[in-house]
C-alpha cells in the first residue's frame, strides 16, 4: 500500500473506533455518562457500586449500549473464571463431599449462560435486540440453576452469587437499551 492509502485506511479505522467508543451506534438509544447510567439502572447501593466498578474504564459519556456491552463482556469473563475454578477444584480433588455432580452440572450451566451472554454482546454491538430479553433471562436461569445445586458455603457458591449479581447488572443495563428499542 502507498502512504496515502495507508493514511486513508487508518483514518477510517480511527473514525469507526471513535464511533464505537462514543456509542453513536444504535438509533434511538440514549447517551449518558456512566454515572447517570448506573443511577438509572441500579436499585441498590451494592448494585450501583458494582456498576461503577464495571463501567469505570469505559468512556465517561457514551450510548447506553456501550455500557450494556461492557457489562455483558465482564459477565462472560466472570463465567469463564468460575468454570476454570470449578474445573481446578474437581481435578484437584478439593470439591466438598458429594458436590462433584453439582460442580459438573454448574460447568454445563455456566456454558449455557456464557453462550447467552455472548449473544447479548453480539446484540449490543449490532443493534439487534430481538433476542436480548430472552438471552438475559436464560443466562440468569442457568446461573440460578447452578446456585440451587450448591451447598451454602461451598467454594463455588460464593462465586455463583457474585456472577448472578453481575448478570443482573448486565440485564439492568440492557433494560435501559430495550426501553428505547422495543
Amino acid at each position: 500500500m502507498e502512504g496515502a492509502e495507508v493514511t486513508v485506511v487508518l483514518a477510517v479505522l480511527v473514525s469507526l473506533a471513535a464511533l464505537f467508543v462514543t456509542g453513536d451506534t444504535c438509533d434511538g438509544v440514549p447517551t449518558m455518562t456512566w454515572n447517570e447510567t448506573c443511577l438509572r439502572a441500579c436499585s441498590t447501593p451494592a448494585r450501583y457500586n458494582l456498576c461503577g466498578e464495571t463501567l469505570q474504564h469505559e468512556a465517561e459519556r457514551a450510548e447506553v449500549t456501550v455500557y450494556a456491552l461492557a457489562a455483558a463482556r465482564r459477565a462472560a469473563r466472570a463465567y469463564d473464571d468460575t468454570v476454570d475454578e470449578a474445573e481446578r477444584l474437581i481435578l484437584g480433588g478439593k470439591v466438598p463431599g458429594g458436590e462433584r455432580p453439582a460442580y459438573q452440572r454448574c460447568i454445563v450451566d455456566y456454558g449455557a449462560a456464557r453462550t447467552e451472554m455472548a449473544g447479548v454482546a453480539t446484540d449490543m454491538a449490532g443493534c439487534d435486540f430481538a433476542r436480548t430479553r430472552r438471552e438475559y433471562w436464560f443466562a440468569a436461569s442457568a446461573l440460578n440453576g447452578c446456585g440451587f445445586l450448591l451447598k451454602p458455603g461451598s467454594p463455588l457458591a460464593t462465586r455463583n452469587a457474585a456472577d448472578r449479581d453481575l448478570t443482573m447488572l448486565a440485564s439492568d443495563l440492557g433494560a435501559l437499551v430495550l426501553l428505547h428499542k422495543v
